[in-house]
């Protein structure tokens, strides 16, 4: 009997063990930068990039006959795409309503997949701007 209950106990362990694993694994995915996918040329089925959204590049929105979003992303780290010409950008097409916070320049999250160098995104998630804004510093 001692032995059927540490044995139970043994094997609740390992199922609890693998069913959290499993879970963190699954709720956990790197971030792409958008020049990484595009030097990687490959066709990539889930991924999630983080980018800022072009302004060099009009945005396109038409709603009929779906509600289509066409963009281009680059790297956060780059600063504006207006004054370096040296940015990869990637072409997104978003099939979903448009975000209230989307604009040129806004950091988004983007899930999907890329095919022959667009990313298909299934998911846009837009980062608010910050309400913070520093102090101005005094005259002397």
């Amino acid at each position: 009997m001692k032995r059927f209950f540490i044995l139970a106990i043994i094997l609740f362990t390992a199922a609890t063990t693998a069913l959290l694993y499993g879970a963190m694994q699954k709720g956990t995915s790197i971030v792409l930068e958008p020049s990484a996918v595009i030097e990687s040329g490959k066709n990539i089925a889930r991924v999630r990039i983080g980018g800022r959204i072009a302004s060099s590049v009009p945005i396109e929105f038409k709603k009929e006959p779906h509600t289509t979003l066409k963009f281009a992303v680059y790297d956060t780290s780059l600063g504006s795409d207006l004054e370096n010409t040296d940015i990869k950008l990637l072409p997104v097409i978003y099939n979903n309503l448009r975000p209230d916070m989307f604009q040129a320049g806004r950091d988004v999250i983007l899930e999907g997949e890329v095919r022959d160098g667009v990313m298909h995104a299934s998911s846009l998630l837009t980062q608010c701007p910050s309400k913070y804004e520093p102090p101005k510093p005094k005259k002397a």
